[in-house]
């Protein structure tokens, strides 16, 4: 009878949903798309992050519009969740695999995700501890499995739930990468009659201020390594008054190169999509627009100086394009997801995926490719930016010059054993100490080569001294870059004034404040004596 019946009264065939009510049919398998989406873009979010909300950290520092890096970055999350649904969808659809894919799902993703944003937790974490937690969290998803089934049920639907919560993090993420794509930077780049044409050889004094980032005191001159010879440091020395105690005035280039621009401690900034830039000033109330009026620049012109910068990081010509006469600035460096600006769109959508299939085949290795990309794209702001400083001191036009270089900031783009560039990650700080020597030289040679080489005053200078707190748990850092950090961190920066006429060497052991080197340079633009 139960068969008869059965054949008297067929059940209806799951198939018909789909001509019946379409949009039932499809409903789980948009909110499975939906979770996948959102595993994608948090699974990724390490490598947009400083994009979202405005993107300020990473507007404020690239010479070129970000559209291509957003839409590399949206086109990345939406490959991978195609490619998490295709694996995950086809499982939903087999009662034995189902069960076993959503356990497998709830057991790798939190651990992976983890390890993903790692770096987001401000100490380390034993890797042998990290393994414990993770192995107890497997085990403890089998035992309600088995054991207690109603509480790995309820586990399951608090899944779900955070799969949606994912899914509008996507759906937030996607619509600020979009908003990255309509912002445009400023120029990058200007120049005047007098930088670009043939001059009258130009008579005037002359202030050349250099800025070595991350230049530590400590390795340049208090406690040199032994095999590491700085020549062209030792002969501006030799002519110069060098700073044994100089006082830190920030460990970030973009609050210490507007502190010593105007003359005022700067403790936290802000850089609006519309490329203006804001200041809070130590112990004054209130953000404060910044522009070059209010900066030594603006001084020079005034007591009819030309000026001319040169600079990394921070965008000089934008920030105070009004009072620079001859402005040039680049960053070419890596950007989170091993994207770059001057890569195409298919190259930087094709890095970050690759990159997370090496981090799960072989995470070591994974990160010192990484660290090699990062390595090549320093190397080419380096080359561009040491070729643009040399050319605006051989046109021995400006008279106050500011360079801001990259050298010795991490990465390491110098081999002394090869006595040549790398681009491999297997340099140290010392290495790029010796770039930095090299670099010093050749500006000298031009500097000295000038008929106004006896009224130019030298600045040379890190802007904070090696934060090897930073750089000491990165792929980067080497057993050289160990052995010489074993007395801890030393906040010194290292400083060199060489006054106009100076031949012999003179030392300031007093606690000195590296803001005063604003003071100093006002004093050699008004043509006063210079009182350290």
């Amino acid at each position: 009878m139960g068969y008869l019946a059965a054949r008297a009264h067929p059940r209806p065939a799951i198939l018909s949903l789909a001509h019946v009510n379409p949009p039932l049919a499809t409903r789980p398998h948009l909110k499975q798309f939906a979770q996948c989406l959102g595993l994608s873009s948090l699974i990724l979010v390490m490598n947009y992050g400083d994009l979202l909300g405005g993107g300020a950290d990473v507007r404020m520092h690239v010479p070129f519009p970000l559209v291509g890096i957003a839409l590399a970055q949206l086109a990345d999350i939406f490959l991978l969740a195609l490619v998490l649904f295709a694996i995950l969808a086809p499982l939903k659809r087999s009662r034995r695999a189902h069960p076993w894919s959503r356990l497998a799902v709830a057991a790798l993703a939190p651990p992976y995700l983890f390890e993903r944003m790692r770096q987001l937790i401000p100490y380390d974490l034993p890797d042998g501890l990290i393994v414990l937690a993770f192995a107890l969290w497997g085990a403890i998803l089998l035992l309600l499995l088995f054991r207690f089934n109603r509480w790995y049920r309820e586990l399951m639907r608090v899944g779900d739930a955070v799969g949606i919560f994912l899914f509008l993090f996507a759906c937030a993420s996607i619509v600020q990468l979009l908003a990255v794509t309509l912002w445009k930077p400023g120029p990058h780049q200007h120049a005047v009659v007098w930088a670009t044409s043939p001059q009258p050889p130009r008579t005037h004094p002359k202030v050349v201020w250099i800025v070595f980032d991350e230049l530590s005191f400590d390795q340049t001159f208090g406690h040199r390594a032994k095999d590491l010879a700085l020549p062209n440091f030792d002969a501006l020395r030799a002519q110069s008054t060098l700073f044994t105690d100089t006082l830190p005035i920030g460990s970030r280039t973009v609050k210490v190169i507007p502190s010593l621009l105007t003359g005022h401690g700067v403790d936290d900034t802000r850089f609006t999509f519309t490329n203006n830039f804001r200041v809070h000033y130590t112990g004054v109330h209130g953000w404060h627009p910044l522009d070059g009026s209010q900066t030594v620049f603006a001084d020079a012109q005034k007591a009819g100086w030309r000026t001319a910068a040169v600079g990394w990081y921070n965008p000089y010509c934008t920030l105070y394009a009004g009072t620079i006469d001859d402005c040039y600035f680049m960053n070419l460096d890596r950007i989170d997801g091993d994207m770059a600006q001057r890569n195409s769109f298919w190259h930087n959508t094709y890095n970050p995926l690759a990159q997370v299939v090496r981090e799960i085949k072989a995470p070591a290795r994974a990160d010192k490719d990484s660290c090699n990309v990062d390595v090549r794209q320093r190397l080419q702001t380096h080359l561009d930016l040491e070729s643009h400083a040399l050319q605006t001191l051989h046109n021995d036009q400006a008279d106050l010059v500011f360079l801001h270089m990259d050298i010795p900031h991490s990465p390491n783009i110098w081999s002394r054993i090869e006595d040549n560039y790398t681009t491999f990650c297997d340099s140290s700080y010392l290495d790029n100490l010796a770039l930095a020597d090299r670099v010093l030289g050749k500006f000298m040679a031009e500097l000295r080569a000038s008929p106004r080489w006896n009224d130019t005053t030298v600045i040379v200078e890190g802007d904070h001294s090696w934060r090897i707190d930073i750089w000491n748990w990165l792929p980067a850092w080497t057993a050289e870059d160990d052995a010489v950090t074993r007395n801890g961190f030393d906040p010194r920066p290292a400083v060199i004034i060489h006054q106009a006429g100076q031949t012999n060497p003179a030392t300031d052991p007093t606690p000195w404040s590296l803001l005063n080197i604003h003071t100093v340079v006002e004093q050699v633009l008004h043509n006063q004596s210079v009182h350290f």
